[in-house]
């Protein structure tokens, strides 16, 4: 409501209670006034009295009129009384006619009541100069215009004294009114004010208890080595520190310190907030139980208006979840899965780092790779050869040395750097030596793993760390060269890099451009070497590779192989070779010479998803029947995917194709899976044929091999039969076919056909059988 409303409603309840009080009065003094002028017959007043009491009554009834037209009807009543009165009693009655100006200043404003004044004065003055009031006054005659122009002049200034005086007194009442409201408007906005404020306190204190954050307020104290006093945490800071609200009140923010908090980053705050800056920073923090976690901090300083620093703010989320992750993507950069070891990527950048800063301290790079661990894959399968590379991983931490590192680059290789060593060049390889050969050592002990007996022998190449422009690719590279020295020398050594190696490393490489351009350039070829029957007939022949490179040089298979095999060349060079041996049978059919081809097939090529299909085109395509071929593999093809191996091989065999061991007896030979798969013969490695028949161990493995084939029916193959004493021993117990040097080398297909031709002469005059008789 505004003060004008109010000033209306005021005037509304004067004018009503104005209006009743009069009517109240007027009727106590009309009564007794009109009961005299009865008996004194003055009818008049009678009239004047009673009108003006009924005319007030019916006001007061009428509540519902405008208050302008109950102002005008109340007015006009008491000038109606106070003229009726002038004419009927005289100028004593001119009292009345004040009233007429006070009320209308009280009720309608100043002006209404001057004009108020102004009327009832010249009523006064009409009534005296018509004679209807005769004014009397001492020492003035009743005639004449004088006593009504005095009269009128003496009411005009009392009249207009008391209005203006009751005008003023009502303004400035009014304005006090206006100023109280005016006072109350302000202390009630004030009110509201404080009420919005308070409810945004308490929605703020309610947010901020409710945040998932953690929420700590402190007192701020003179000087960072005094408790900064905790004065408010919300839920959340309950929640994950496990302290109470009560135990957490009061306390110094440093309660949360634990032993493994980074004290430097802890002192980096302290630093910060000693000079009153706002300051973040990460920390490992401990719960009331002791537990341990991490939590990004953002610290701000809370100062009042004069600009003093009050309190600090903390805010505090718990990033425990985000350091594991970052943890774990930090191991799974660096550090090998398999053995918890560091991989290649941290080794390098170790390696880096230490030669960086090596100045004259001396060491050694160690690089050990593990000999024959493919046949540990092949044939006890890959969980297997992770137990023995855990193991192996543990055996060569056990003898490392203090700043010593040791890494896993992958497969079955790995790396030692060895840091710290003093002397000379020759005590430095010296010490290598020595270390080197200590792990040698452990590692050919044998060792049990789920009841199974194995032995990592290793070869192991040194690679000294020497001069100051050494790069950590160079040192690598140097101690990769050694260990292929070691392997080239037997295996289960050591080698140390000399300035020598270093051109065999880049024949190397270049040997492996050369063999993945050989096909292209025609250089490849296919030698075949005749197998025998008991009775030195050909039964059949292998074929074999041979790579005469563009120099006119021929590089021996066991070098070029292994090089297929690590590049991934060897599944294009098989796939060519099957091609190859078409070709050759059909030559052979042709010259009246049919008889089966074997092939060795690598597990990478066997395993192509598209294999058995390009092998079945193949014969297609040339007309070579499928019994006519076939392929040698490995004992270890059937590990991994065993399933699926023995699946593709019997599909293969039911289209006639034979399948051969080739090297029986060398690896993990598991006799479960060789008994599920659809064979045709073994292939004695020429290994054990070597010391037959003086060698006893290698007689009786010998014997062993035909006895079980014999019990399998599976046809033989011995390989590298050289003496008649081989030979006759051979055919002395189970009489198995032979191939070596003893019957015929390998030759190109050309001088295959003139040999069985040769052969033919041969049997039909009997010679053959002399021989070997």
């Amino acid at each position: 409501m505004t003060p004008h409303t109010d000033i209306a409603h005021w005037r509304s309840q004067i004018i009503n209670r104005m209006i009743a009080i009069v009517l109240a009065l007027g009727t106590l003094t009309a009564v007794p006034s009109i009961v005299m002028a009865v008996r004194n017959d003055m009818w008049p007043i009678v009239a004047v009295d009673v009108l003006s009491i009924v005319w007030l009554a019916a006001l007061w009834r009428l509540p519902r009129l405008s208050y302008m037209a109950r102002v005008v009807n109340f007015i006009a009543i008491v000038v109606f009384f106070s003229i009726a009165l002038l004419v009927t009693v005289g100028y004593v009655a001119q009292i009345f006619l004040i009233a007429a100006p006070v009320f209308a200043v009280v009720l309608l404003g100043m002006r209404p009541a001057l004009m108020a004044v102004a009327g009832s004065g010249l009523v006064i003055l009409v009534l005296g100069l018509t004679g209807w009031a005769r004014p009397e006054l001492a020492g003035f005659p009743h005639e004449g215009a004088v006593a009504p122009i005095l009269a009128t002049l003496n009411y005009l200034l009392v009249g207009t004294a008391i209005t203006v005086s009751c005008g003023t007194l009502l303004q400035k009442l009014l304005k006090s009114l206006d100023d109280v409201h005016q006072f109350a408007d302000s202390l009630e906005d004030g009110k509201n004010a404080l009420h919005a404020v308070n409810a945004e306190l308490r929605l703020t204190a309610a947010a901020v208890a409710q945040l998932n954050d953690r929420v700590i307020i402190a007192r701020a104290t003179d000087g960072m080595d005094r408790p900064q006093p905790i004065i408010f945490a919300n839920d959340a800071c309950v929640r994950g520190t496990g302290y109470s609200r009560e135990e957490l009140l009061g306390q110094s923010m440093n309660l949360f310190v634990g032993p493994d908090t980074d004290s430097a980053e802890a002192a980096r705050i302290v630093r910060a907030m000693a000079h009153g800056e706002r300051v973040s920073g990460e920390l490992l923090i401990y719960a009331k139980s002791g537990t341990p976690h991490w939590i990004e901090l953002d610290i701000s300083p809370f100062v009042d208006e004069s600009g003093a620093l009050t309190h600090w703010v903390s805010v505090g989320r718990d990033i425990s979840e985000r350091k594991k992750a970052a943890t774990a993507i930090h191991r799974l950069a660096y550090y090998d899965v398999l053995t918890g070891l560091p991989n290649r990527r941290r080794l390098m950048e170790q390696l880096d780092a230490r030669l960086l800063k090596a100045g004259n301290a001396r060491g050694a790079l160690l690089f050990i790779d593990l000999d024959h661990f493919k046949y540990v894959n092949d044939a006890r399968g890959h969980a297997a050869g992770d137990d023995l590379l855990r193991n192996v991983a543990q055996v060569i931490s056990r003898l490392v040395r203090g700043d010593d590192i040791v890494a896993r680059l992958g497969g079955d290789e790995f790396v030692v750097l060895l840091t710290g060593i003093a002397g000379d060049e020759a005590a430095v390889a010296a010490a290598a030596m020595a270390r080197a050969r200590a792990i040698g050592a452990a590692l050919a002990r044998e060792v049990s793993i789920d009841s199974n007996h194995y032995s990592a022998s290793a070869s192991i190449g040194i690679a000294l760390m020497l001069r100051r422009d050494q790069s950590a690719d160079d040192l690598l590279r140097e101690a990769d060269t050694a260990m292929y020295r070691a392997k080239a020398n037997g295996r289960n050594g050591v080698a140390l890099f000399e300035s020598t190696m270093r051109a065999e490393m880049e024949e190397r490489l270049t040997l492996e451009t050369d063999l993945a351009n050989a096909l292209k350039r025609g250089e490849l070829a296919m030698h075949l070497q005749l197998q025998f029957d008991a009775d030195a007939r050909p039964a059949g022949a292998e074929l074999l590779m041979r790579w005469r490179r563009a120099d006119g040089k021929m590089v021996p298979p066991d070098v070029f192989i292994p090089v297929a095999e690590s590049t991934g060349l060897i599944a294009p060079l098989g796939d060519w070779a099957l091609h190859q041996a078409c070709l050759a049978w059909r030559q052979l059919a042709e010259a009246g010479h049919a008889m089966p081809l074997s092939v060795n097939v690598s597990p990478s090529q066997f395993g192509q998803a598209g294999f058995v299909g390009s092998v079945q085109r193949l014969l297609s395509d040339h007309g070579m029947p499928p019994d006519q071929l076939i392929l040698e593999v490995t004992e270890g093809i059937a590990v991994g995917d065993r399933d699926g191996t023995i699946a593709r091989m019997r599909e293969l065999a039911d289209m006639g194709i034979r399948f051969s061991i080739d090297d029986f007896g060398t690896g993990y030979s598991n006799l479960a899976y060789l008994k599920r798969m659809p064979l045709y013969e073994l292939k004695i490695d020429k290994s054990f044929i070597r010391e037959a028949p003086g060698d006893a161990d290698g007689t009786a493995i010998v014997n062993s091999i035909l006895a079980m084939a014999a019990h399998l029916r599976l046809r033989v193959v011995a390989e590298g039969v050289e003496t008649q004493e081989q030979a006759q021993y051979l055919m002395a117990n189970g009489a198995p076919h032979m191939q070596g040097y003893l019957f015929a080398r390998p030759m190109p297909l050309a001088d295959v056909l003139a040999e069985l031709a040769g052969l033919d002469e041969a049997i039909a005059g009997g010679a053959v059988q002399g021989q070997t008789a």
